[in-house]
């Protein structure tokens, strides 16, 4: 069963958020799903307690990762 929310957003975030669909041609709802998607990824990591978290990486020439950030859960 699907539940709806309402939000009110900073303008700021309201203009990014468009910017953001609009560029991937997709829906803001759509965006703020995948975005809640991942802060459940984040603090599902959290709470295993064992120090995993999800991280953003970036692969090098030589096929090698670089972390280049982290997200925590709340």
């Amino acid at each position: 069963m699907k539940r709806s929310m309402t939000l009110s957003l900073s303008e700021d975030i309201d203009d990014f958020l468009n910017a953001y669909a609009c560029e991937r041609g997709i829906t803001k709802a759509e965006a703020i799903k995948g975005a809640f998607a991942l802060l459940k990824i984040a603090d599902d990591q959290k709470r295993k307690g064992d120090g995993s978290s999800l991280g953003l990486i970036r692969r090098m020439p030589d096929d090698s990762l670089e972390v280049v950030g982290l997200v925590t859960g709340a």
